[in-house]
């Protein structure tokens, strides 16, 4: 299958994808009037969403970042160029946004963060940075130069700023003018660095979720403690033979092996690190107000034996994934089978569901994340 009209998906991903960047020609040939710089500047007035201004121009010139919501007075008072208003979540906002991320099912679901959108007039942009996660930038409206430069990680140089995280040094080696349609891909850690060249310039960003290393065993970990709290009885050291030294005083290499704090990493199994990573890429950055369908499992129960059919409408900031033994939604694990928790992420139900399995979807249904579509009010 062709991807954007350029490459093919595998391809894509056998060579591209996390491996270095892409421009992709009029790959959103139809996105004219999407949004606008109205609508952007409406939704960063509300107190619920999630918007910044940043101003600023060279490299080594002043960088600001304010907070929204902002009001009327504050986008009047903004100077002609140099500035640029980010608005997060714009899916969460807009339904026809929102359809853009169809685009991408070829990769991991749960890998998908949000869609960031920007509007700015000449100049206007966020510096020269860099991201720990992969994103396709797609060009709405207007143009935009782009210059890609060095690969960076933790240890790069930043600039001395609270406000705007911006490389202390910037080495430009390629530069590219996107137009209104083009989109441009730039793999996780690349710096780069977008100007607007016109007054109505408006990126969509498509980020991805990345969670560290750290990130996954502090969650691994959290999980381990977790399980052996409820033990009734905790183990306590016991000496072997070995471990006792000759020197009073010596701790000797044999007592690591009595340790249970120094088995943790072996106890920490491939089980509990699939449950920590599962928990982490669907945790809910976004939560919407979401209606509460009333059921109980007898009622459940009997709609699912009367529609062998049963269809859920999964909430639009909701996040699913799961793996053999676990499903995954919005930072919750629940024990289920794989054939369960494919036909929950893929919103349809066809057959009859063991009491465990009822009671997942009774507990996805008072919490919002699902509906059944027969019971949504029109």
């Amino acid at each position: 299958m062709t991807l954007f009209k350029n490459i093919s998906q595998q391809q894509f991903i056998n060579e591209v994808w996390q491996k270095k960047p892409l421009v992709f020609e009029q790959a959103f040939s139809d996105i004219a009037g999407l949004i606008d710089g109205n609508d952007l500047a409406g939704i960063a007035c509300e107190s619920d969403a999630e918007s910044r201004i940043i101003s600023g121009h060279d490299l080594n010139g002043e960088w600001q970042c304010q907070q929204g919501p902002f009001t009327a007075k504050d986008f009047a008072k903004l100077a002609e160029n140099n500035w640029t208003l980010l608005v997060q979540g714009l899916d969460q906002w807009d339904d026809q946004v929102r359809t853009v991320l169809e685009q991408f099912n070829f990769l991991p679901k749960w890998r998908l963060e949000d869609i960031m959108a920007s509007y700015a007039p000449p100049g206007g942009g966020v510096g020269p940075h860099f991201d720990y996660y992969d994103v396709f930038l797609i060009q709405a409206s207007g143009t935009r130069e782009w210059q890609l430069g060095q690969q960076c990680d933790h240890n790069t140089a930043l600039q001395d700023n609270d406000q705007v995280k911006l490389l202390a040094k910037f080495d430009s080696q390629q530069t590219h003018q996107i137009h209104a349609g083009d989109m441009l891909y730039i793999p996780a850690g690349l710096a780069h660095w977008g100007a607007a060249t016109t007054d109505d310039c408006i990126t969509l960003s498509v980020g991805f979720r990345a969670p560290s290393h750290n990130e996954i065993l502090i969650q691994s970990l959290e999980l381990l403690i977790e399980q052996l709290s409820k033990q009734e009885h905790s183990d306590r050291y016991k000496d072997s033979p070995e471990s006792i030294d000759s020197h009073p005083f010596k701790i000797n290499q044999h007592i690591g092996k009595s340790l249970p704090a120094l088995e943790v990493q072996a106890q920490t199994n491939i089980s509990l690190t699939e449950q920590a990573f599962g928990r982490l890429v669907t945790e809910q950055r976004y939560v919407s107000d979401a209606e509460i369908q009333d059921w109980d499992a007898n009622k459940l129960a009997q709609s699912l034996e009367d529609n062998p059919r049963c269809e859920l409408i999964h909430d639009t900031s909701a996040r699913f994934a799961f793996t053999e033994s676990h499903l995954f939604v919005n930072g919750e694990a629940f024990e289920a089978s794989e054939p369960f928790s494919k036909m929950v992420c893929s919103g349809l139900i066809e057959r009859e569901l063991n009491v465990g399995e009822l009671r997942v979807v009774l507990t996805l249904l008072s919490e919002g994340s699902v509906q059944i579509k027969d019971s949504v009010k029109s």
